[in-house]
């Protein structure tokens, strides 16, 4: 086994450091959840609901970042387990929102506590001011790619160098590690 690299010699790669960071938050989250028949995705869909009231399959999808298809697959499983429901959507009847049912509040109420503690372990390193720092600045970067994925799938175009919107964008990117807010992502009439 290697000796990880000293803290002055570590890469300025971005993409390296943040994948770095994803699989120990993603180990933390999977250590906790698993007990409680829970993936880190469907603990995001679950929290996501909570927060936000329910949305269609394709706002979820474009919220979490997951393909549409795997999120077709995580809804399905998060049926079967009684965690959520599909009800016909009464704005387009061809949609269906995705409800949490009673299990699935509480299966997310349980899931916070276990989690409860497991960012402060990732950001052991860092102060209040700093772990602050950072959950705004990954909060502007998830909130610019939501904004960018959202625009691609209603214009029917690929981009791989979008231009640069406000920084004011709303935020909706969801982990399992994330801390809850309120914001509830923007509806398209063309959402299903």
């Amino acid at each position: 086994m290697r000796n990880p690299v000293p803290a002055g010699q570590q890469t300025g790669r971005v993409g390296q450091l943040l994948f770095v960071a994803q699989q120990a938050a993603q180990a933390l989250a999977i250590e906790r959840l698993e007990p409680l028949g829970l993936s880190p995705r469907a603990w995001g869909v679950l929290s996501t609901l909570a927060e936000s009231g329910p949305l269609t399959q394709i706002e979820l999808a474009t919220t979490m970042s997951i393909d549409r298809t795997a999120m077709v697959y995580l809804i399905d499983e998060l049926e079967a387990q009684t965690l959520v429901e599909r009800v016909r959507s009464p704005q387009d009847r061809r949609a269906f929102l995705i409800h949490l049912t009673p299990g699935g509040r509480r299966a997310q109420r349980k899931a916070a506590t276990a989690l409860a503690g497991a960012a402060d372990t990732l950001l052991t390193p860092l102060d209040a001011a700093e772990r602050r720092q950072l959950v705004d600045l990954l909060a502007k970067v998830a909130a610019y790619w939501q904004q960018v994925s959202a625009s691609q799938q209603n214009s029917g175009t690929s981009q791989t160098r979008p231009a640069p919107t406000s920084s004011n964008a709303p935020t909706g990117q969801r982990t399992a590690l994330s801390t809850p807010t309120t914001r509830r992502p923007g509806r398209s009439s063309t959402s299903r």
